[in-house]
C-alpha cells in the first residue's frame, strides 16, 4: 500500500472543516477545511454541556449556604457570649472508656475541622474554575491568545503564585478563587483561637439570716479591756489573722447563709457571698502638740530624797477643747508616755480628746523630761451601710448554728473580701447615749507592771509604743540609750491602736444576739465561679469578615460558570479525552512539527516556543503559535474541535505553503498531503 495515499486517505477522513469565516488578512482569503462524511450525523443528538462537579450550581449553592450559616452562628455566639458573660459552661476534662479527654481539644479542634473541610471544599471549586478557564477562552467568538487558552494551564503553577498567574491573565474571578482558596489555609489555624475557655463569675439571689446585732451599750463600765487589748496585740502587733466579721478598719455585723443555716454544703463553685450589712469603726483625728505655743509642763511639786520624784502638769487648749494632765516621774524609770481622756469638750470642739504625753526622765532640771511628745486625739464615731463580700466556708469548717450567740471562730470563719459602702457614714457617738465617756475613760483603767520594760504606762499605752516602735524601728537612741520616739509616729501608732481596739470591742463586747434568739432574714447574693466558653471578638471579626468576601467571590464564581460556556460534553480526563478535543486540530500538526525537528529534546511546547515555521526562528523569539488567536469550534453536531481563528502574520495561504500548521485547503487551490 503506498503510504502517501494511506495518510492522504486518513487526512480525508479525518479532517474536517469550520464553517467559512472571514479573516481580516493581506489577501482576505477564508480558511475552510473539507467536512469529513464517513460519520454519521449527530446534529440530532441531544448534546449537554459538561460542567465539573464542585462548579456545578448545588455544589456552589451548598458552599453558599453552609458560609451563611457560619457566619451567622458566629455572630450568633459573639452576641451570647457578650450578653451571658460565655455562650456554654464546660468542665475541665471529659471520661470515656477509661480514658480521660481534654475537652479543650472540642473548642479548639473542631472549628478548625470545620474550616478545613469547607477549605477543602473552596479548594475544589477554585481549581475546577482554574481548570475550565482555557476552555472558556476557547469558547469566546474570537477565540483567545494562546497563553490564555492552548497554552494554559494553572496546575503548572506553584499554589503561592496562581492567584497573581490568573490576575496577570485577567481572570478576575478565577485569581479571587484562588486567592480564597490560600486565605483558608491560614482561617483553618486561626479557628482553633475562635473559643476560649474563662473563668466566668455568676450571680444568684439567695436568703440569709441575721441573729445577732451591735449595741454600743454593752461596751460599759464593766468590761473587761485587757482581752481587748491582748487581741489588738496579735493581730497588730504579731500579725495574728482578724478576728470573724472584721477588717483592719470595720467590724461587721455577721449573718449566715440559708444552705448553712440548714445543714446543706455551699452551691458548686460558689465563690463569695455579698450582703448588705452595718459596719462600725473608730477614727482618732491626732495633733502633735508644739511646747511653748502648744502645750506647758510645769513641776506641781518635787523631792530629792530618797530618790528625785516631781509631780508634772501639762496644759494645753487644742482646737478649742482644754485638755490638762497630772502625773509624777522619778529617776527610777527612764521612759513615761502619760494616757488619758477628756470626755468634757463641746461639741463645736469634738465632744473629747484623748491625751497622750511621751517623755524620757532627765535629772538636769525642770520639768524633768527630755524629748518630749504631746499627742491630742479628737474621737470620731461611725457606722456605715454597705455592701460586704465574704468568702463561703467550705463544709463542715465549724461554723456555730445561728440560733447561738456568736459565729464560731477558727476554720469557720468567712473571710472578708471586701467592703462597699452604699451611702456616707453616720456618726454613731450617741446611737448608745454617752456610751463614748465611759468606753474612753475605760480605756486606761488597766495598767500592769512589768520588770523588763523600760516605760511607765497604761497597758493601752504599752500596745501603742510597740505599735511605734515597729513603725519607726531603732530610731533616735537617747543618752541613757532608750529609742526616742518622734512625735508623728507616735499620733499615727495612736490611730491604729486605738481604731483596732474599738472594732475589736465591737466585735466581742458590742455584739449580741437578738432577743428569744430571734432570725432576721434578707437576700444575699452568690457568686459562682463557671467555667464558660467565649468567642474572641477580634478572631470572629476577622472570620466573619473573611467569609462574607470568600461568599461574594463564591457568587460571582456561580455567575461567570452560568454565563461563560465551554464546549466540553465530557470531562477532559486521560490522554484519551484530550485526544478526542485534539483530533483534526491544527494543535496536532503543530506538535508534530515539533517532535519532528532537528533540535527536539522531548520539550513540545518549549521546542514551539523556540520554533515554529519549519525550525526557522521567528521575530519576537516566541513564534506564532503564541500570538495566534486559538478557539473551540464544533464543526457538526457534538463534536468540537481546537482551531486557529486568526493568525499572528495576517496571511493564511502563506502559512499554508509554509506546511507548518496541519493540511489546510484554500478555495480554488489542490490539497496538500498533510504527510
Amino acid at each position: 500500500m503506498n503510504p502517501t495515499r494511506s495518510r492522504q486517505a486518513w487526512a480525508e477522513q479525518s479532517t474536517s472543516l469550520i464553517t467559512p469565516t472571514p479573516y481580516h488578512n493581506e489577501g482576505n482569503v477564508p480558511l475552510e477545511r473539507h467536512e469529513h462524511h464517513g460519520t454519521p450525523d449527530l446534529s440530532s443528538k441531544a448534546a449537554k454541556q459538561w460542567i465539573s462537579l464542585p462548579l456545578r450550581s448545588w455544589s456552589i449553592y451548598l458552599f453558599i449556604i453552609v458560609t451563611i450559616s457560619l457566619i451567622i452562628a458566629i455572630i450568633v455566639l459573639l452576641i451570647i457570649s457578650l450578653r451571658d458573660n460565655g455562650f456554654a459552661t464546660v468542665g475541665s476534662a471529659l471520661s470515656a472508656y477509661g480514658a480521660t479527654w481534654n475537652l479543650r481539644l472540642l473548642w479548639t479542634a473542631f472549628p478548625s475541622l470545620v474550616f478545613t473541610c469547607l477549605g477543602l471544599h473552596w479548594g475544589a471549586i477554585a481549581s475546577a474554575a482554574a481548570d475550565r478557564e482555557p476552555f472558556v477562552g476557547l469558547n469566546r467568538p474570537d477565540g483567545g491568545p494562546a497563553k490564555e487558552t492552548v497554552l494554559l494551564d494553572y496546575r503548572a503553577t506553584i499554589p503561592l503564585k496562581k492567584w497573581w498567574a490568573a490576575f496577570r491573565n485577567r481572570h478576575w474571578v478565577v485569581g479571587s478563587a484562588l486567592l480564597a482558596a490560600l486565605v483558608f489555609s491560614v482561617l483553618s489555624p486561626l479557628a482553633a483561637a475562635l473559643f476560649v475557655a474563662t473563668a466566668a463569675l455568676f450571680d444568684q439571689e439567695t436568703p440569709i439570716m441575721f441573729n445577732s446585732t451591735f449595741d454600743q451599750a454593752a461596751m460599759n463600765s464593766s468590761m473587761d479591756i485587757r482581752p481587748v487589748l491582748d487581741a489588738v496585740t496579735a493581730t497588730l502587733i504579731y500579725g495574728a489573722s482578724d478576728l470573724p466579721w472584721t477588717d483592719h478598719e470595720h467590724a461587721f455585723r455577721p449573718f449566715y447563709s440559708a444552705f448553712e443555716v440548714a445543714g446543706e454544703p455551699p452551691p458548686v463553685n460558689a465563690t463569695s457571698l455579698t450582703a448588705r450589712t452595718v459596719a462600725h469603726s473608730a477614727y482618732l483625728n491626732c495633733a502633735v502638740l508644739e511646747p511653748g505655743s502648744g502645750y506647758e509642763i510645769t513641776v506641781k511639786s518635787q523631792s530629792s530624797s530618797p530618790d528625785l520624784v516631781a509631780s508634772l502638769v501639762m496644759t494645753s487648749t487644742d482646737r478649742g477643747c482644754p485638755i490638762r494632765q497630772e502625773f509624777t516621774v522619778a529617776d527610777a524609770q527612764k521612759v513615761y508616755f502619760t494616757t488619758s481622756a477628756e470626755t468634757s469638750c463641746s461639741a463645736e470642739a469634738l465632744y473629747s480628746r484623748l491625751v497622750f504625753t511621751y517623755g524620757h526622765f532627765s535629772a538636769s532640771g525642770p520639768p524633768f523630761l527630755s524629748n518630749v511628745s504631746v499627742v491630742s486625739c479628737a474621737v470620731g464615731y461611725r457606722s456605715t451601710d454597705g455592701d460586704l463580700s465574704v468568702t463561703v466556708p467550705s463544709p463542715g469548717s465549724g461554723r456555730s448554728n445561728p440560733e447561738g450567740t456568736k459565729a464560731a471562730g477558727g476554720g469557720g470563719k468567712w473571710e472578708i473580701l471586701r467592703f462597699r459602702p452604699a451611702g456616707e457614714p453616720r456618726d454613731s457617738r450617741e446611737d448608745a447615749y454617752g456610751f463614748w465617756r465611759i468606753y474612753e475613760q475605760n480605756l486606761f483603767q488597766s495598767q500592769a507592771f512589768t520588770a523588763d520594760t523600760t516605760w511607765s504606762t497604761t497597758d493601752f499605752g504599752t500596745v501603742i509604743l510597740y505599735r511605734a516602735l515597729q513603725r519607726q524601728g531603732d530610731g533616735a537612741r537617747s543618752t541613757d540609750n532608750t529609742t526616742v520616739l518622734r512625735g508623728n509616729v507616735l499620733a499615727e501608732s495612736i490611730s491604729d491602736v486605738f481604731t483596732s481596739t474599738y472594732l475589736t470591742s465591737m466585735a466581742t463586747v458590742g455584739l449580741v444576739p437578738h432577743d428569744g434568739g430571734r432570725l432576721e432574714t434578707a437576700t444575699a447574693t452568690l457568686e459562682r465561679e463557671l467555667t464558660r466558653l467565649f468567642v474572641v471578638p477580634w478572631v470572629a471579626a476577622t472570620i466573619v469578615t473573611v467569609l462574607a468576601l470568600i461568599l461574594a467571590v463564591a457568587v460571582a464564581a456561580l455567575q461567570h460558570t452560568r454565563k461563560h460556556q465551554t464546549l466540553l460534553y465530557e470531562e477532559p480526563a486521560g490522554l484519551l479525552a484530550y485526544a478526542g478535543l485534539l483530533e483534526g486540530s491544527e494543535l496536532i500538526e503543530v506538535a508534530r512539527r515539533a517532535r519532528d525537528s532537528e533540535e527536539f529534546d522531548g520539550k513540545v511546547v518549549a521546542a514551539v516556543l523556540r520554533n515554529c515555521h519549519c525550525n526557522k526562528p521567528i521575530r519576537g523569539g516566541e513564534g506564532d503559535v503564541v500570538r495566534d488567536r486559538w478557539k473551540m469550534s464544533p464543526t457538526r453536531g457534538i463534536k468540537p474541535r481546537v482551531i486557529v481563528v486568526e493568525t499572528a502574520n495576517g496571511n493564511v495561504a502563506d502559512r499554508v505553503k509554509s506546511d507548518c500548521y496541519v493540511h489546510s485547503v484554500v478555495p480554488g487551490r489542490p490539497q496538500d498531503d498533510p504527510a
